[in-house]
């Protein structure tokens, strides 16, 4: 790949972004890693909410126990959770539990620039590079629809070095802001590889140093190096959404707030 054409992904989880002082080191971080790796043409950032933004949306929206309930199992793929009350299938509600990611893209961006690099915002209340169908909170990704609108999206982004992403969810059809389901952030940025082929490498930022065998237990070992169909076999969905490796086009990293290197390297899925 000519390195002049080189994109990558950093998504940057909401355990990461503990409180507003967090996003001035991340900035940092990010501006040091653009000048050290001077051939990216583009990066795109993901971002999460704050840590608890979407839990405190969640309370306001539904503050009795019973539909606060409801609402998570829904947001975690329970749809069975829409048959006792469907009034959680409207897309201001998607919007307002979005509203941390979109807060999320623009206090990175404020931050981006007073380490001296700008970055283009690009949320779910514009030209959103995914498509989704379905329910409002559980959404299904259409990918012929979003390599259209991927098309469109290159466009508006021609010449822009940084492009800062709201996580969380996309847009359906019509244009209005839909949910991917919870923690979908990842999802978010394994769906960009898929839509720019161009992106060679994505790096979550978690709380985490990266990807452990034996996770939490005396046996706990942190893998160096795997591949996706292994790290498939192993079932690593409390790091990532398992969504993921069902979409990801591309290498990636995971590690801790460290962007440029340490944690788990896991190539992409082998050729069959």
């Amino acid at each position: 790949m000519n390195a002049a054409k080189r994109r990558v992904v950093i998504k940057i989880g909401g355990s990461v972004l503990t409180d507003e002082a967090s996003f001035s080191p991340l900035a940092d971080r990010i501006a040091d890693f653009l000048r050290i790796e001077s051939g990216i043409e583009r990066l795109y950032i993901v971002v999460s909410a704050m840590k608890g933004a979407t839990d405190r949306t969640i309370d306001r929206l539904a503050p009795d126990p019973e539909a606060g309930s409801r609402l998570r199992r829904l947001l975690e793929g329970d749809s069975a959770a829409f048959l006792p009350d469907a009034k959680w299938n409207r897309s201001r509600y998607a919007l307002a539990l979005l509203w941390g990611e979109i807060e999320a893209a623009h206090a990175l961006s404020e931050a981006l620039l007073e380490e001296g690099v700008r970055a283009r915002i690009v949320t779910q209340l514009g030209l959103f590079p995914i498509v989704v169908s379905g329910a409002f909170l559980r959404s299904s990704l259409d990918l012929a629809a979003s390599r259209r609108r991927f098309a469109a999206f290159e466009r508006i982004c021609r010449g822009e070095r940084v492009v800062i992403l709201s996580g969380f969810g996309a847009v359906n059809g019509r244009g209005e802001p839909a949910l991917l389901g919870r923690n979908a952030s990842d999802y978010v940025a394994a769906i960009l590889s898929a839509l720019d082929d161009k992106i060679d490498l994505t790096i979550f930022l978690k709380d985490v140093e990266g990807i452990f065998s034996g996770f939490e237990t005396s046996r706990q070992r942190l893998i160096r190096m795997t591949d996706v169909d292994r790290l498939r076999a192993a079932g690593p969905e409390k790091i990532l959404d398992p969504r993921v490796l069902d979409i990801i086009a591309c290498d990636f990293r995971v590690a801790g707030s460290a962007v440029g290197s340490g944690g788990t390297l896991v190539r992409r899925a082998r050729s069959t």
